[in-house]
């Protein structure tokens, strides 16, 4: 019996033939990192449609919003290389910090966003955007500068420029109000 019990059946059995054929999976390639590693441009703004174009647009002002408490102009140059307003902004953030000052206040809330107008590699929309009262204050807390008062409803504009090297767009130039 210890025998029977080990040694299995001895007929031979024949393999199923209807088994699912195996094939290599379907990969993607990886986007590129793009934005500050804790803020990375989310994959719906990495689309070249419209839909990726307002998705950037929003993930741009939310950013707007993430870097002014840290002043790091880094992430506001990368993704706006020729944007003249971007790299102002960007040098802002450098003056605050090279002067031991901070902003308080100014975040942004977009409203009465249009649907982007695709061109090439070119999308442009128009939007309207809040800002919270701003001001600079110095590393004690005092004002440095008069500030600006809560503005409902700014007119304003971007125009985005869509890189393969990156897969995303990168912004052409913003004007807040």
């Amino acid at each position: 019996m210890g025998t029977t019990l080990l040694s299995g059946c001895s007929e031979k059995v024949e393999a199923n033939d209807t088994l699912p054929l195996t094939s290599a999976a379907e990969t993607t390639e990886a986007l590129p990192d793009l934005g500050p590693a804790d803020f990375p441009v989310p994959d719906d703004a990495r689309t070249k449609d419209a839909a990726g174009a307002e998705a950037f647009l929003r993930y741009w002002i939310d950013l707007l919003n993430h870097q002014r408490p840290l002043l790091d102009s880094d992430p506001l140059r990368a993704l706006g290389p020729e944007c003249r307003d971007c790299l102002r902004i960007a040098d802002n953030y450098d003056e605050a910090v090279a002067s031991s000052q901070r902003y308080e206040g100014g975040e942004l809330t977009l409203n009465d966003v249009t649907e982007p107008q695709l061109s090439g590699d070119e999308a442009s929309i128009t939007f309207g955007v809040r800002q919270e009262a701003v001001r600079l204050v110095d590393a004690a807390g005092n004002p440095v500068d008069d500030g600006l008062p809560v503005q409902t409803n700014l007119g304003s504009g971007i125009t985005l420029l869509w890189s393969e090297d990156d897969q995303s767009w990168l912004v052409s130039s913003v004007t807040l109000g």
